[in-house]
């Protein structure tokens, strides 16, 4: 089973709901453990919350579902600053790359035609097919 899903929102605060809204769909189709649906949903907010991430006015997120996984990519976003914030390491401070580092198996920042793109990947077992839930 390979599902691709991909999300263009302007960046604006009330339309991160929506993207929010499409993985809990997808996550409940799928039958995924809630723990599961808040790590993905977590880690979607504290992107596209970030002050200063996004590189536009609109922002995609994009999710590839396979058997054994689900990899969300984010962008287009200001590489030079995710990656600080990835490699921000405090005693204080929970910076993202300690964040992200709890809630998914892989984090990268790629660079694609139009920007740099969070790309993060969540290891699931047992996926249901989607249209088996229709």
């Amino acid at each position: 089973m390979t599902t691709n899903i991909e999300l263009r929102i302007p960046n604006e605060k009330p339309y991160h709901g929506v993207a929010r809204l499409v993985v809990g769909g997808l996550a409940a189709r799928l039958a995924l453990s809630f723990e599961t649906l808040e790590d993905l949903q977590l880690a979607l907010a504290s992107v596209l919350e970030a002050d200063g991430y996004a590189a536009g006015d609109e922002i995609c997120v994009a999710l590839d579902v396979t058997d054994d996984r689900i990899q969300m990519s984010i962008g287009p976003l200001r590489g030079d600053t995710v990656r600080a914030d990835l490699d921000a390491a405090g005693e204080e401070t929970i910076g993202l790359g300690r964040l992200l580092g709890t809630l998914v198996e892989n984090v990268e920042v790629e660079k694609r035609e139009d920007g740099d793109w969070l790309r993060f990947t969540k290891a699931v077992r047992g996926l249901e097919p989607i249209e088996d839930h229709a």
